[in-house]
């Protein structure tokens, strides 16, 4: 099975991370999709240290480092 990685942000919207193809029943069960769970966790560190929380923030954020 694959599984795309991502973070929901209000409004129905996903940050997509990543993806890996899922052999077990979780995703803490193999390396590669430790991988991914680690690399979700720092995007999601580097939306709440930016304040982003829904697609407004965001949309800020972006605006900002144009």
């Amino acid at each position: 099975m694959y599984a795309s990685s991502g973070l929901l942000i209000p409004n129905s919207r996903y940050v997509i991370t990543g993806g890996a193809i899922k052999l077990s029943r979780t995703m803490q069960e193999r390396e590669h999709t430790l991988v991914e769970l680690a690399r979700m966790e720092k995007v999601r560190n580097f939306l709440i240290s930016n304040d982003i929380s829904d697609m407004d923030s965001f949309r800020d954020y972006l605006a900002e480092i144009s």
